[in-house]
């Protein structure tokens, strides 16, 4: 019928968008729905959420990662900071948190590894501490996620959102590879993403519309490509009463602050 051609465009394929509302659910139940609701708040990439400046690499590091642990609500887990070029080990073999909370000794901690030079992109740092601090997370998971093994740092980012840090993996992905530029931007600071862009901005836009925060706060801080497609988001989200009810009626505490 002619009618249809000027039917709505959906924004994602439906499967996806089925997928991100899984691993919400998923989220919501495993990591404590009273701690999200409550406590989990949206982290802005600003001298007030991210005070403090310093020339040191390795303490300016340190600083922001003391900052995601606070606002990820897991600021007493033991890590250890490791700058990635001093490092000679897999990065596959790094103890993963349960192994580290199962040791006797006092000296264990997590392997965080840094890139220098992403002092010169704190967004990147923020977005990629938080996904790694998501992927330990998910470890303590009761029920494995809803993906297969293959994409469980897909889903690690989307966990990431989850816990209020959805701003800085949106403005970060998909980086602009410089081009003809050789001098504007050096790969290092960039970060290698596993969710499209409008993935990471349909995620945020669910997690807005949980958390009853104003479309403004998001966009004043949203990279103004991806700003017409997160409000469509946001309409999409609030349309979708059978989805959105889905995450509402979800009530869990919280084992991982516990921990």
């Amino acid at each position: 019928m002619v009618f249809g051609l000027f039917g709505k465009t959906a924004l994602l394929e439906e499967s996806t968008i089925d997928w991100l509302y899984d691993l919400y659910a998923w989220s919501l139940t495993e990591f404590g729905s009273d701690y999200f609701y409550q406590n989990t708040m949206l982290v802005e990439p600003t001298d007030r959420h991210f005070p403090g400046r310093v020339n040191d690499p390795h303490t300016m590091a340190d600083l922001i990662l003391t900052q995601v642990k606070r606002y990820t609500g897991v600021d007493t887990w033991p890590v250890n900071l490791i700058d990635r070029n001093q490092v000679d080990f897999d990065v596959n073999q790094l103890p993963t948190l349960p192994e580290v909370l199962d040791s006797n000794s006092e000296a264990a901690a997590l392997v965080m590894l840094y890139e220098p030079v992403q002092v010169r992109n704190p967004e990147v740092m923020i977005a990629n501490f938080s996904h790694l601090l998501a992927h330990h997370i998910g470890y303590l998971a009761s029920e494995k996620p809803p993906c297969d093994d293959d994409n469980w740092l897909h889903a690690a980012e989307l966990v990431a959102v989850y816990l209020g840090f959805g701003l800085m993996l949106a403005n970060t992905a998909n980086p602009y590879r410089g081009g003809g530029c050789a001098r504007c931007v050096s790969p290092l600071t960039e970060r290698t993403g596993y969710l499209s862009e409008d993935e990471v901005a349909y995620a945020l836009a669910i997690f807005s519309v949980l958390k009853g925060i104003p479309t403004k706060s998001i966009t004043s801080h949203l990279k103004r490509s991806l700003v017409p497609f997160y409000k469509k988001a946001v309409k999409d989200v609030l349309a979708d009463d059978v989805r959105l009810m889905r995450l509402k009626v979800i009530q869990s505490s919280s084992p991982i602050r516990a921990v």
